[in-house]
Order: structure tokens, then C-alpha cells, then sequence
């Protein structure tokens, strides 16, 4: 008998005519029974890899640029996102930017948690760390302790609090820096939230992230990751460090920035539409393009490319599908 069905049994034995020690009896038996309920926690502990092979070339290698299709961009979104231009990331003062929390979900990257505790031995918080230097170590506070005025100091790594709603550890994240929702450039401001879902079945963990943002969103942002529990563990992380330098240059010595005007689209943003004929009101994003019914208005637009595939044909594990398949007419 499960502790709800157990708690409902409890309560259906108390009758108006209870003496005062039986109803004293049953609301201690309540009691505990909701204590349980509340303080049920699951060992997060170890290191977390990527499993999924879902979407591989785009947790791996990034998504095609200019590519927004199935992100709820509104129109300042996705002006933003097709004003993007890569070169960016070479000015000095932005090669080791990181990025939200956020990308343990969508980025290539896994993590390792780690409980915090008391002196009593009780957890108040679990961080979640990372291998590499793109993402900051989150710490999820666990002990019920409030947000903080929406003054206080915005961060990459923002202020999280957690709680537990079964085997589920749900996290709610504010105060983060603007920063972007994917490696290609779609914007989301620094008013963002972030709520992640850590959900573990024996070895393997399901994350589950939801991006709310009023500025460049029109919806919120759904992801999902699946993780793979690291058995062979040393204890040790080896981090990915990263020394700005020089590589650009004119560009990446601290005095100058890579600026793209809102009406000169580059070339790279458009490739989607170049290549594969894609229309760019679907490359360009918001809410219409998460549904699968999106397709019908795009009928009357779309012209399949005289070549099967165009770009990243004929390599990784698609390769025998993809390169086994005859060019379209």
C-alpha cells in the first residue's frame, strides 16, 4: 500500500465520535505520513553523461545556422537571432562567456552532482557542476529559503531553488544574464526563467527544461535530455578551461565588436532557406513552428532541393541512411 492510499485509510478511520487520544493517534500517524511524503528524496550523486542520440548533430557540433524552427521566437526574437553572426564569440571579452543554465539540457555537455549539507547531516542544497567551462556550477537550494529581490545581481549561473514532487527533483531558476537558447544565436533576455525537471531511473536520469521569457519569447521553450550515470567515476573532474586570445584580427583585441545591422541578414542565417529551400518563415521560428500542423502552410512554398542532401551528408552514423538514398528530382 503506497503512502497516499495508506493516508486515505488513516483518514477514513476518523469518525465524529473519536475519543481525543484515538484523534490524537491519528493526526501523529498523518503527520508522519505527510513528513515522509515531503522529505522523499533521490541520490542525485555522481557524474552525468549525454546518452541521448537524438538530435546528435546538434548537441554536438551545434545546429545549422539561421536554423530557429520549432523555438517560440516573437519578432524581436527572431530579429535578434538572424542579427547573430558568430564572430562574436572571437571579441576578447565574450571567448568565455558561458552560457544559462539552461544548456545542461542543450548543450553537449553532462554534469556531476554533488549534495550539500548541514552540520546535521541534512541536505540543503545539490550542485550541479560541469566539465567544461561554458556553464557555471548550480546550486539548488534546497531549504526553502526565498528568491531574492528582482535588484539582486543577475548571473550565468542565476539563483535556483528545488523541491522534490515524488522521484522528481523540480528547480526553478531567476536572476539570469541574458544570454542565448542556442549555440546559433536565438536571444533570451536577462527577465528569463528556468525551470528544470531531474527525474532518475536506476542508471539513467531524464531532464525535462522549460524557458519562459516575456521579452523574446511568445511561448515557453520545452527540452529534453537524457543522461547516463558514469561507472567508472574517479571522484575527479577534469575540467575544459578556457584562455581568451587572440584570433580575429581587429576583432578580438578588446576594442572592437562584431556588428550586424537589422536589416543586413548574413548570408550564413539564411543557409537553411539557400540549401534546402526551407521557407524562412519557418526557419525563422516562433510559436506556429512546434506543431506539426505548421506543415499545411508551407505547401504552397516549399520547393524540395534538386539534391537529396546538401551539407553534412555523408558522415557520422547516418551516413549508410543518408548516403544510401537517391537525389530527389
Amino acid at each position: 500500500m503506497g503512502p497516499i492510499t495508506l493516508l486515505a485509510e488513516v483518514l477514513r478511520g476518523v469518525s465524529m465520535k473519536s475519543s481525543r487520544l484515538t484523534l490524537g493517534i491519528t493526526l501523529c500517524a498523518v503527520q508522519a505520513l505527510c513528513s515522509g511524503i515531503v522529505n522523499a528524496q533521490v541520490d542525485l550523486s555522481g557524474n552525468w553523461v549525454v546518452e541521448s542520440t537524438q538530435e546528435q548533430r546538434i548537441h554536438g557540433s551545434g545546429p545549422f545556422p539561421g536554423n530557429f524552427a520549432g523555438i517560440p521566437l516573437n519578432e524581436q526574437g527572431r530579429e535578434g537571432g538572424f542579427a547573430y553572426s558568430g564572430d562574436q564569440h572571437e571579441e576578447l571579452y565574450r571567448q568565455c562567456e558561458p552560457w544559462s543554465v539552461h544548456y545542461i539540457v542543450a548543450g553537449p555537455w553532462g554534469g556531476r552532482f554533488t549534495a550539500m549539507r548541514d552540520a546535521s547531516g541534512r541536505i540543503i542544497a545539490w550542485q550541479l557542476s560541469s566539465p567544461a567551462y561554458d556553464r557555471l556550477p548550480m546550486t539548488i537550494w534546497m531549504d526553502g529559503r526565498p528568491h531574492p529581490s528582482s535588484q539582486a545581481l543577475h548571473t550565468y549561473a542565476g539563483f535556483t531553488t528545488g523541491q522534490w514532487s515524488g522521484n522528481t527533483l523540480a528547480t526553478y531558476s531567476t536572476h539570469l544574464k541574458d544570454s542565448y537558447l542556442e549555440r546559433n544565436g536565438p536571444p533570451v533576455s536577462n527577465r528569463q526563467t528556468v525551470s528544470l525537471f531531474f527525474t532518475r531511473h536506476a542508471d539513467e536520469l531524464m531532464v525535462l527544461g522549460v524557458v519562459r521569457d516575456p521579452v523574446y519569447l511568445e511561448a515557453p521553450y520545452a527540452l529534453a535530455q537524457d543522461f547516463q550515470l558514469a561507472l567508472t567515476d574517479t571522484g575527479e573532474e577534469v575540467p575544459l578551461y578556457c584562455q581568451p586570445a587572440e584570433v580575429v584580427e581587429g576583432l578580438s583585441d578588446g576594442f572592437h565588436t562584431a556588428t550586424v545591422l537589422p536589416d543586413q541578414i548574413p548570408a550564413a542565417q539564411t543557409q537553411m532557406h539557400r540549401l534546402y529551400g526551407i521557407p524562412l518563415d519557418a526557419t525563422g521560428g516562433g510559436a506556429a513552428t512546434m506543431y506539426p500542423e505548421f506543415r499545411r502552410r508551407l505547401q504552397a512554398e516549399y520547393h524540395p532541393p534538386t539534391a537529396y542532401c546538401r551539407q553534412f551528408c555523408c558522415s557520422g552514423r547516418s551516413a549508410a541512411l543518408v548516403c544510401s538514398r537517391p537525389a530527389q528530382p
